[in-house]
């Protein structure tokens, strides 16, 4: 396999002080069996010395962009592959986290038919430099847990990757979120042969980690848009449902505040009706129907009419048990039952003629 040839892409943001040993080690790696091995640093304009460090090593198999709009790790490995022009494409990290010794047995595992190769912790044979705390461990159990609905992988939120540049190729609706580019190009590639290669995980000795509460919350944003991709109909069904019981409690508390500012009771249910549809409304279009962004006030009165149903049968059981019980069990009643018969009817129309794509 000495010929084979592999680019290795390296987003970079602030990582000077990191990149000379790691140099030095994807040296190493072309003096043994990758020896037509390519590097692009694609830097999210650091400043910190990187451009100066590439031009003073001179060395015509690294490539360095420096992106001085997009910013994000995710984007920066994109724009690194598409500028990739070998057979093999492999993604690290920076930071010395990632053994540059291990990417000839990640490009062999591709060469022997896996469609994907991560470097694994978690794998037999993986181990992870002491050092991690109690709260960074659980992190990392439970980012694994959320990724199971895509893979099998016991260690999705590696960064290092390595796959065939026909294989990226094929992606579809790059649109990853955060740090962790992996599960996307797994998912999005539509990768079924997934082969972990053991690594040894170093805990970084330079730089500041990017491991952040922003992060954490960015992940989930990601695993919210995988689920959009793998099952478009399930998570917008979940999600509207998810909704409409958040307008459930909406119209409840509407019935406390606004019906005693009304002379009829009928006119403070009236209200409330509509507070709860107009509510259900703006979350369904942000959430449940994400892809639909036509005209909104087109699709509110559409909304409107298709939720009338429902909405009708909620009024009248509100304002009929209201003579002769409290408000907020009226509303209760009138609530669970409107939301019963409308759920499943409110959900088809407003997907097929409402928020249709």
């Amino acid at each position: 396999m000495s010929l084979q040839s592999v680019t290795v892409v390296l987003p970079t943001f602030q990582e000077f002080a990191s990149l000379p040993s790691l140099i030095d080690a994807l040296l190493e790696v072309r003096r043994g069996e990758l020896q037509e091995l390519q590097l692009i640093i694609v830097d999210d304009n650091s400043n910190d010395g990187t451009e100066q460090l590439v031009e003073e090593i001179n060395l015509d198999w690294i490539r360095l962009i420096v992106r001085k709009e997009d910013r994000g790790l995710s984007s920066a490995v994109i724009r690194g592959l598409q500028e990739a022009t070998s057979e093999y494409c492999v993604v690290m990290d920076a930071d010395g986290s990632h053994p540059a010794s291990a990417i000839a047995a990640m490009v062999q595992a591709i060469h022997d038919g896996a469609d994907f190769a991560v470097g694994s912790r978690y794998i037999n044979g993986g181990t992870t430099e002491d050092g991690w705390g109690v709260l960074r461990w659980l992190n990392s159990k439970i980012a694994t847990i959320m990724a199971r609905p895509f893979t099998k992988v016991l260690d999705p939120m590696s960064g290092f990757l390595a796959f065939k540049r026909s294989t990226f190729a094929k992606a579809t609706d790059l649109n990853p979120v955060g740090y962790k580019i992996g599960l996307e190009l797994i998912v999005k590639c539509r990768c079924i042969n997934v082969k972990e290669v053991p690594i040894h995980f170093s805990t970084r000795q330079l730089g500041e980690s990017k491991l952040t509460l922003s992060v954490q919350i960015e992940y989930l944003q990601h695993v919210v848009r995988l689920l959009r991709f793998t099952h478009p109909k399930f998570v917008s069904f979940f999600t509207f449902a998810t909704v409409g019981l958040s307008g459930a409690v909406v119209y409840l508390f509407a019935l406390q505040l606004l019906t005693p500012l009304f002379t009829s009771t009928w006119q403070g249910i009236a209200a409330s009706v509509w507070v709860a549809m107009t509510w259900n409304f703006f979350w369904d279009r942000k959430y449940a129907f994400w892809y639909a962004r036509k005209n909104i006030v087109a699709q509110y009165i559409g909304f409107i009419a298709v939720c009338s149903v429902g909405a009708a049968a909620n009024f009248y059981i509100t304002n009929s048990l209201a003579e002769s019980n409290a408000i907020i069990y009226s509303g209760f009643v009138g609530v669970v039952i409107g939301s019963a018969i409308g759920i499943v009817f409110n959900y088809l129309v407003s997907r097929l003629l409402v928020f249709k794509k």
